[in-house]
């Protein structure tokens, strides 16, 4: 089993990308946006475990074409990160304090998003679209 591991490691076929750093609280991310917003970046602003423990990533977007130009916060898995993220940024913008979006989605036990950060943005802008429709 030991051998096994190993030339898996030595073949790159580990759980954890070898180019690619852990991700962790504070980092900046350059990610696959959607087309009209090719400045955005991501922070991952929190990182905690669900009972099952996976993690779960706590971001915030700023560059973006919803009211404010930022989310705040989007819960999002590793599955998401994996598949939007393309490397760490150097630059440093200011984000959004994500903590009041972070306590609602704990008081109401809310998901996690498992598809790219660019379609749920998406998301995000059809229920705001839908939000506004209905106030019609």
């Amino acid at each position: 089993m030991k051998l096994l591991i190993a030339l898996l490691a030595l073949l790159g076929v580990s759980g954890q990308s070898t180019d690619r750093p852990a991700y962790a609280a504070g980092q900046v991310w350059e990610y696959r946006t959607r087309p009209t917003e090719p400045n955005s970046l991501l922070r991952i602003q929190q990182v905690e475990t669900d009972p099952g423990g996976a993690p779960i990533y706590h971001i915030s977007v700023v560059g973006v074409g919803i009211p404010g130009g930022a989310m705040p916060h989007l819960p999002v898995s590793k599955q998401t990160l994996d598949a939007s993220v393309t490397r760490l940024s150097s630059r440093k913008p200011a984000f959004p304090d994500p903590a009041e979006g972070i306590a609602i989605w704990r008081e109401n036990r809310g998901g996690v998003f498992t598809i790219p950060v660019a379609e749920a943005l998406d998301f995000v802008d059809q229920v705001i679209a839908q939000g506004k429709a209905e106030q019609h």
